[in-house]
């Protein structure tokens, strides 16, 4: 089955922000959990959400469509966070008085991200939901991908994901090389994750 694909639009900001949040269980959601002191992730979807609209993420999103019904996200060259006051708003609702301690749990996350190649087109997001895993989706996302970043005139690629992804298999068969990989004790105690994997591939 093909997918088909279109372009996000602004009124897709909390759909997306859903898919990359993730499933209930998901590593992703338990590692944000874990350095973010939050004891119900719940809590933190809001602000996740206040975050996409602001930083409008949703402009560099396609949405891969099986049988009409969304079942991923392709982002690429995500910009930076956009703190509005709509933003900062919804943070001091979900962390109280914690929030102005917030910048110091966020450089945990800073201390594990490898540093992406400039020039380079970066694959933000790659989800699948999960009841269309298996079905050789991904696969194809990152052959639209791909196809767009040399039809840019793009020559290199690049993207990051957790040691411990099991997508890492994925990447590899795409032709994704081991560019550099940035671990931290804390954050390892914190998430059981030892840190962050900077893949990259050299287009011809």
């Amino acid at each position: 089955m093909q997918p088909t694909f279109r372009k996000a639009t602004a009124a897709d900001s909390d759909l997306l922000a859903d898919l990359v949040f993730g499933e209930e269980g998901s590593e992703g959601r338990r590692v944000t959990a874990a350095v973010l002191q939050l004891e119900d992730i719940e809590k933190f979807r809001p602000l996740f959400r206040a975050l996409w609209k602001a930083s409008e993420n949703w402009r560099q999103c396609e949405i891969a469509l099986l049988e009409g019904e969304s079942a991923g996200i392709l982002m690429n060259n995500q910009p930076p966070d956009k703190i509005t006051a709509r933003v900062v708003l919804v943070a001091v609702r979900t962390f109280g008085l914690r929030v102005f301690a917030l910048r110091d749990r966020l450089r945990i996350f800073e201390r594990v991200h490898p540093k992406k190649p400039d020039g380079a087109y970066v694959i933000s997001e790659l989800d699948v939901l999960e009841q269309h895993r298996g079905k050789g989706l991904g696969t194809l996302m990152m052959e639209r991908a791909e196809a767009s970043a040399r039809a840019q005139g793009y020559k290199l690629m690049a993207l990051q994901t957790r040691t411990t992804n099991p997508a890492r298999r994925l990447y590899e068969r795409c032709g994704y090389e081991v560019a550099a990989e940035a671990t931290d004790p804390e954050f390892e105690r914190l998430t059981g994750v030892p840190g962050i994997v900077l893949y990259v591939k050299h287009l011809s």
